[in-house]
């Protein structure tokens, strides 16, 4: 008998076995979790949690557990791919690099030539260094096209802190003695392992604002609030009302540093707590407990959503009008309570410099920019709700091609619209691991690494660096991401010498401006420091804010001037004729530890946790459908309807539904309407949708 034979079975490393342990970085969702790889031969066999409590702690969600299947499914692309068919229709043949690289150089030319360089816009996925990287190519190709996923999840948190204090805000939550969460589970995310510092461990209050029960308004929130979707805003003004009558406000903070403070509170005086029970669901008597809890347990820090604001149909002014409590109640800016994110990290720093050296200055708007001029002012970036449109419809000027990394259609409403913009392309070309229903309307397409696959930089919230090396070869003929932009400029854009280096050129560069080298990291037994000084609280304030009064404006001159209200004002989340028509509110991409977009669905036992598409709904809603647990559903909206199965469940609130997105079968983003979005940052109201629900024919 093979005395490794029991070592290989068991999948453990020994010296007499041919078994190491690797460590990596998942990159299915975006929290970039950190992963013990074993490898035998070349080939993973199994992943864990990374054991180094440096790195990680030994936790994964089930996203990570899918890995190894992951990027060894049989669909994975590995080879580069040119189009024979008709678009959509997936019909493909192989082809080398060079060959597809250089018909990508000669297309994008050519549309530059005939249009101009702004003609041709190019998308990227979640690493910072590659969007950076992205980003620069756009630019020294001339275009100021350039946009991501960021555009459509968390921006409209960026512009309601630009808006109010020049800055976005972190939470202070190990000094806190009350967190508010808001719209968060910390029990959804990741590795799902919530902080110590939201636990009873450390005795601070916790808050939880969320129409839906969740782990964590169990687990974590000593006093719950249930509004009715969309309308947190009231809820904010409510209690802001309470401190204001109370004189629960921070009056030296208030005269001192902030703008508009008599406009807000004469507009929060009509925001009673019976009026607000009566906008929210949430009674009278529990804003009085959550004000009175605020009080006695400060200072306040807030874990908010970001994403989930951002995707509401008044996202921006409802973030505004929740982070007002902090500014009123002296909790911005304190040790405890929420601090200005008003020095960039030294990983945002070099990055923006990098991409800042090139930035072209052409006389074209980048695509949304007018529409959505607030999202522009804060951006360097093109808002890709709008570039469809554009490309339909050629206004402001056309956009004729299109280069993409993980472009993902099935992600945006109305997505039909969508395959009608990328029909009408004169070229596209997308990069992805496999063959999305957005790869097979490119022309060319290109094999992209896994993280298991590519070395990697990665940074942690508290500044410190590392290096994940590759743990197995590239499958077939695929590249890395970083790799592909460096090959691609050197066709267009070769003026610029430090993209056409190659990857480990970047590398050095980055690294170098940190006092560093990629040697170092490659050495490091843990991540390394970087040379950034603390931030000391106050003193952004001390300085003056970057907004045009220089102080924490409640009354907001640039969103007046911009056309938008200057107050963080409520709006209803929808009209008495929309909810006579459609009296459901439709949530749609609420985030589960198993799932992230379609990139899980391949992988069989992921699948099983949720097989078939499914819409949640109240119990009681349900009984007066007629519909039963399991039931298939007709979900309509004004574009068209999907059916689903039935999922009844308590925890969402009557009149609240929630779907999640990206099931091919039932595609709900195909009957999402593309015009329902937050006015001030463009960002779709995924979370804010209406509908109504029908049992579906037999």
């Amino acid at each position: 008998m093979d005395e490794r034979k029991p070592y290989r079975r068991a999948k453990v490393p020994a010296a007499d076995s041919e078994i190491r342990v690797r460590r990596t970085v998942c990159d299915i969702c975006a929290a970039g979790c950190n992963i013990d790889a074993y490898v035998e031969n070349g080939t993973v066999i199994k992943v864990t949690g990374c054991r180094n409590s440096a790195y990680g702690n030994g936790y994964l969600c089930a996203r990570g557990h899918a890995n190894r299947p992951y990027i060894y499914h049989k669909d994975r692309i590995q080879t580069p791919l040119r189009r024979i068919g008709n678009r959509g229709e997936g019909a493909f043949e192989p082809v080398s690099w060079d060959e597809a690289l250089d018909e990508i150089g000669k297309r994008l030319g050519d549309c530059r030539r005939k249009y101009n360089a702004s003609a041709v816009a190019f998308t990227g996925g979640f690493s910072p260094w590659n969007r950076a990287a992205l980003q620069r190519l756009a630019y020294s190709f001339g275009s100021v096209n350039y946009g991501s996923s960021w555009s459509l999840e968390r921006s409209g948190a960026a512009i309601a802190g630009g808006a109010a204090a020049g800055c976005m805000s972190r939470p202070d939550i190990h000094h806190a003695g009350v967190v508010v969460i808001w719209g968060c589970n910390q029990y959804n995310k990741g590795n799902t392992v919530v902080d110590d510092a939201l636990t009873q461990k450390r005795g601070a209050k916790v808050i939880a604002v969320d129409p839906r029960t969740t782990v964590s308004t169990y687990r974590l929130a000593d006093l719950h609030l249930r509004p009715r979707p969309g309308t947190d805003a009231a809820l904010a003004h409510g209690l802001g009302r309470i401190f204001i009558e109370k004189g629960w406000i921070d009056r030296r903070y208030v005269e001192q540093h902030v703008q508009g403070f008599f406009d807000y509170r004469a507009y929060v005086s009509d925001f009673t707590p019976e009026r607000v029970e009566m906008l929210t669901g949430v009674s009278a008597r529990e804003l009085e407990a959550a004000a009175h809890m605020i009080m006695r347990s400060g200072p306040m820090s807030m874990l908010i959503s970001e994403e989930a604001f951002s995707q509401m149909r008044s996202g921006v002014q409802t973030l505004r009008a929740i982070e007002a409590l902090c500014a009123i109640t002296g909790n911005y800016d304190v040790r405890g309570g929420m601090l200005p994110h008003a020095q960039p990290s030294v990983e945002e720093r070099v990055l923006h410099e990098f991409v800042a050296a090139v930035q072209c200055n052409v006389p074209h708007e980048s695509a949304g920019s007018r529409r959505y001029p607030l999202f522009a002012h804060f951006s360097r970036q093109c808002q890709l709700s709008d570039l469809n449109r554009q490309i339909r419809q050629g206004s402001p000027y056309p956009i004729r091609a299109l280069c993409s990394f993980g472009l993902n259609i099935n992600g945006y409403p109305n997505n039909k619209s969508w395959t009608t913009a990328l029909e009408s392309l004169d070229f596209f070309v997308d990069t992805d691991l496999f063959l999305t229903p957005t790869a097979k309307y490119a022309d060319i397409v290109l094999p992209a690494c896994s993280s298991f696959e590519r070395e990697m930089l990665h940074t942690t919230p508290e500044q410190r660096i590392y290096y994940t090396p590759p743990v197995i070869a590239p499958l077939g003929q695929s590249h890395a991401d970083l790799d592909i932009i460096c090959a691609l400029a050197r066709r267009l854009a070769p003026e610029d010498t430090l993209l056409c280096s190659g990857a480990a050129a970047l590398y050095d560069y980055w690294l170098s401006q940190m006092d560093l080298s990629l040697d170092i990291l490659r050495h490091a037994d843990e991540p390394i420091q970087l040379a950034q000084e603390p931030y000391r609280p106050g003193s952004y304030t001390s300085a003056g804010y970057r907004t045009p009064s220089g102080r924490y404006e409640l009354r907001s001159g640039l969103m007046l001037q911009m056309g938008y209200s200057a107050l963080p004002e409520y709006e209803p989340p929808r009209s008495d004729a929309e909810i006579r028509e459609f009296p459901f509110v439709l949530s749609v991409g609420n985030r589960q530890t198993f799932g992230f977009h379609s990139r899980t669905h391949r992988i069989g036992w992921i699948r099983a946790m949720q097989p078939a598409p499914a819409v949640e709904i109240h119990p009681e809603d349900a009984l007066l459908l007629g519909i039963t647990d399991g039931d298939r559903v007709e979900i309509r909206t004004a574009l068209g309807s999907v059916t689903m199965l039935a999922q009844l469940t308590r925890s969402i609130q009557r009149g609240m539904v929630s779907v999640l997105p990206d099931y091919e079968e039932a595609d709900i983003c195909s009957i999402l309407p593309d015009d329902c979005v937050d006015p001030c940052s463009g960002v779709p109201a995924f979370r804010m949708m209406s509908c109504s629900l029908h049992p579906a024919q037999a």
